[in-house]
C-alpha cells in the first residue's frame, strides 16, 4: 500500500519523483494506484511491476527531476515471441511520473492518515493526450471534505466512491485519476494458539503492523511470533477496547471456542474496521449470527462479518488455514471477489 510512501514524501527534503500505475487494459504487471518513488536515479520504495517497463519508468523518472516537471509513460506487453525483445503480459499500461515539488498536499494527507483516516488524492491531468502533461492535486478527507485545493462538482461523485471502496479511477474523458490511500494497515490477531501463530508468522511478510491478542500467558509470549509482533495478555474485550481501531484495521478472530469467539465478536462489532472474521464451521458461524441478532447488533455488520474465515482452498494444517486467510484479507485489501472458506478447523 502507499502509506510508507505518502509518509516517505512528507518526511523528506531530497528530489523525488513519484511514479504511480493510472491506467491498466489486459494483462500487465501491476495495476492502478501501485506506486514507487525514485531518488537520484534509482529505486527508493515500491515497484510498478519491474523488468524492462520499470526501467523505462526509472530513467523518466530521473528526466523528470532533472527538469522539475511531471510526464507520462505508455507501456505496451504486446510481444508475440517469447524469445523476441519485446513484453508479452498482452496488456498496455499508462503510468504517471511527478516531481515532488510542493510537499505540502502530502504533509496534509499523512497527517489524516496519522489520525486513523482515510484520504484521496485526485489529480486533474491536463494534456495527458500529447507529449506533456499538467497536474493539479487536491485531497478529499473520508468525510468528501476538500482539505488542498478544489474538485470540480461534476467528477465529485465518482471521487467519492472511490474513496469510499477504496479503488483507483482513472476518468481518462474528464483527465482525472483518484487515488485513495488508507492509513497504515493494523492486522490484530484474536487467539494465539496454532492458527493465529501461523497467520501472525505469514503476514509478517504483507505489510500489516500486526497484534496477536490472547487471554493466556503461554499463548501470548512474545517469543511465539516473529519480531515486530506485538503480542499482548489480557481478556478479549479488554484488548479490543484498547486496540486502535480505523478504517484499516483487519481483525481475524481464532481462539479456542465459541465462548472466547463470541466474547471477541461482539467487542469488535461496535468498532470501525475494514475486515473482521471468524473460525469455525457453517453451523457455529450460523448459531453465533443469530446470538448477535439476538443481543441487537445491525443486520448489515453482521452479515458483513467473514465467517467461516478464509478462502476456498481445502486448507487442513494450521499453516494452510493461515495461507486461506491471508489470501482473504489480500482480496479484501485488493477489493477481489473470491469465494469463502469452510472449515472447523481451529
Amino acid at each position: 500500500m502507499s502509506y510508507d510512501i505518502i509518509r516517505a514524501i512528507a518526511t523528506s527534503r531530497e528530489d523525488l519523483a513519484l511514479v504511480t500505475v493510472i491506467d491498466a487494459r489486459g494483462s500487465v504487471p501491476r495495476h492502478p494506484g501501485a506506486k514507487m518513488l525514485v531518488r537520484g536515479g534509482t529505486v527508493f520504495m515500491g515497484t510498478v511491476g519491474g523488468g524492462k517497463g520499470e526501467a523505462k519508468a526509472i530513467a523518466l523518472a530521473k528526466e523528470c527531476v532533472d527538469r522539475k516537471r511531471p510526464a507520462t509513460l505508455t507501456l505496451e506487453f504486446q510481444g508475440t515471441e517469447m524469445e523476441g525483445p519485446e513484453m508479452v503480459c498482452g496488456g498496455t499500461g499508462r503510468i504517471l511520473i511527478e516531481y515532488i515539488g510542493d510537499r505540502e498536499p502530502y504533509r496534509i494527507a499523512f497527517e489524516k492518515l496519522r489520525q486513523g483516516e482515510r484520504t484521496l488524492f485526485a489529480r486533474m491531468l491536463s494534456g495527458i493526450s500529447g507529449s506533456a502533461v499538467a497536474v493539479t492535486l487536491a485531497l478529499l478527507d473520508e468525510k468528501g471534505s476538500a482539505t488542498y485545493g478544489t474538485l470540480p462538482s461534476k467528477v465529485r461523485g465518482a471521487a467519492e466512491r472511490s474513496l469510499d471502496t477504496g479503488k483507483p479511477a482513472f476518468l481518462e474523458e474528464e483527465g482525472f485519476f483518484f487515488d485513495p490511500v488508507f492509513p497504515e494497515e493494523k492486522l490484530l490477531i484474536l487467539g494465539g494458539g496454532y492458527v493465529g501463530q501461523a497467520v501472525a508468522a505469514l503476514a509478517a511478510g504483507l505489510d500489516f503492523k500486526i497484534t496477536v491478542g490472547d487471554d493466556r500467558k503461554e499463548f501470548s509470549a512474545a517469543g511465539r511470533f516473529p519480531p515486530g509482533v506485538e503480542a499482548q495478555c489480557g481478556s478479549y474485550t479488554d484488548i479490543v477496547e484498547k486496540f486502535p481501531f480505523d478504517s484499516a484495521t483487519y481483525v481475524v478472530m481464532v481462539t479456542r471456542g465459541h465462548l472466547t469467539d463470541l466474547e471477541c465478536v461482539r467487542a469488535v462489532l461496535r468498532k470501525k474496521y475494514r475486515y473482521a472474521g471468524f473460525i469455525g464451521s457453517e453451523r457455529k458461524a450460523k448459531l453465533l449470527r443469530e446470538q448477535l441478532r439476538n443481543d441487537g447488533f445491525d443486520q448489515e455488520k453482521i452479515d458483513a462479518l467473514h465467517a467461516p474465515i478464509g478462502l476456498d482452498i481445502k486448507a487442513e494444517t494450521p499453516a494452510e488455514l493461515a495461507v486461506s486467510i491471508l489470501a482473504q484479507l489480500v482480496a479484501v485489501r485488493r477489493n477481489a471477489e473470491v469465494q469463502k472458506y469452510v472449515s472447523a478447523q481451529r
